[in-house]
């Protein structure tokens, strides 16, 4: 893939949203976020926050989705309303600390870092201010802190616009004189090379688990997924995907390289030689292309490009989990500069379509 087409640079939002005045699921136009110097609209849908089953943000105060992430404010769903954590702040070092049951997990404003009882861990997306409707409001990312952090399980519901934490059962043994040695849970996942004798039938079959998954988590569809992966790895037996396990062309150097959430360990490559079109000509060049361990990560890498690369101050497809219709997301991806054919959105809705691809869009 090749990006050839520039977007202007202009702060293009998330999502579009309803006025909460007029629909439950918008945030009131006075809501507003802040990162470092700047402050943005916040344009987008609300999120709520359930705790073992009960809701737990307010009507005020309730999720929002910034740079992929929901983030959710800390006092409302984690100390007042919640699991009933202890806290400490101070403004002064913009330090947050939150303790429950023995934990004890240290956030910092702004910085992309969590402590869980001292260990450093990296986070995608860093605790922000936000302000809703005039009041400021320390928000953090929900699944980093409960996952990362306290070890609580986490699911999100796209179609509920929800996220469900529930504490996870514990046992003990009484008869226990220390705890049992730690075991590396194994690397697993799926290769290409299952898809080498693979029938087109199969490979959808494989696949579509996998992308339905994917959808929930990150918002690009399902068949969005599943057509690129086919076109782009010719169903997965291309050179590109049995040597790299690399369903989609990523190549090493992209424009909005730094995206958050990318699951490339950001060294291991293919060179390949690969067709593209330039100016209505198509030429072959060599390239090269991320390598993956597995094609759950090739696939998480893709849509965490989608959702989260820039084009200056921009989303590069902003607007793509806006929506649920897959012509409408293929066409964001083709105007973000995804794919240098001109008959890229025609050829992918073709194959939508003639293998019913969208039924695991639901």
């Amino acid at each position: 893939m090749q990006h050839v087409k520039k977007v202007k640079k202009s702060v293009i939002f998330l999502m579009t949203f309803a006025m909460i005045t007029g629909s439950s699921t918008g945030v009131s136009a006075y809501t507003t976020y802040q990162k470092g110097s700047r402050t943005y609209s916040y344009d987008g849908y609300s999120y709520s926050v359930y705790y073992n089953s009960r809701k737990v943000n307010t009507k005020k105060k309730t999720g929002v989705l910034i740079d992929g992430s929901i983030m959710i404010p800390y006092k409302a769903c984690l100390v007042n309303r919640g699991p009933g954590m202890t806290y400490k702040f101070n403004k002064s070092s913009k330090k947050l600390v939150l303790s429950y049951n023995g934990t004890k997990v240290k956030l910092f404003v702004g910085k992309k870092r969590i402590k869980v009882n001292g260990v450093k861990k990296k986070i995608s997306v860093a605790p922000l201010y936000v302000k809703f409707e005039g009041k400021k409001t320390l928000v953090v990312p929900a699944r980093a802190l409960f996952e990362e952090g306290f070890g609580f399980d986490y699911e999100y519901s796209r179609q509920n616009r929800a996220v469900y934490i529930t504490e996870p059962e514990t046992t003990t043994n009484s008869a226990a004189t220390e705890p049992e040695p730690e075991v590396p849970a194994p690397t697993t996942g799926l290769t290409a090379a299952a898809f080498a004798n693979m029938t087109t039938d199969q490979f959808i079959a494989t696949m579509g688990p996998i992308a339905q998954a994917n959808y929930k988590e990150t918002g690009v569809l399902a068949s969005v997924t599943l057509a690129q992966a086919i076109l782009e790895s010719g169903w997965g037996k291309s050179e590109l995907a049995q040597k790299g396990n690399n369903l989609f062309g990523m190549k090493t150097n992209l424009s909005g390289n730094t995206w958050l959430g990318s699951s490339w360990d950001g060294a291991s490559f293919v060179t390949i030689n690969t067709g593209e079109e330039y100016g209505g000509k198509h030429v072959t060049i060599t390239a090269n292309f991320r390598k993956y361990p597995s094609v759950e990560q090739s696939v998480a890498d893709h849509s965490a490009y989608l959702v989260n690369a820039m084009n200056g101050a921009s989303h590069r497809y902003a607007g793509l989990t806006a929506t649920n219709n897959y012509k409408e997301q293929l066409t964001i991806i083709k105007k973000g500069g995804y794919a240098t054919s001109s008959t890229y959105v025609s050829q992918l809705t073709a194959l939508i379509e003639k293998y019913g691809l969208n039924r695991f869009d639901y």
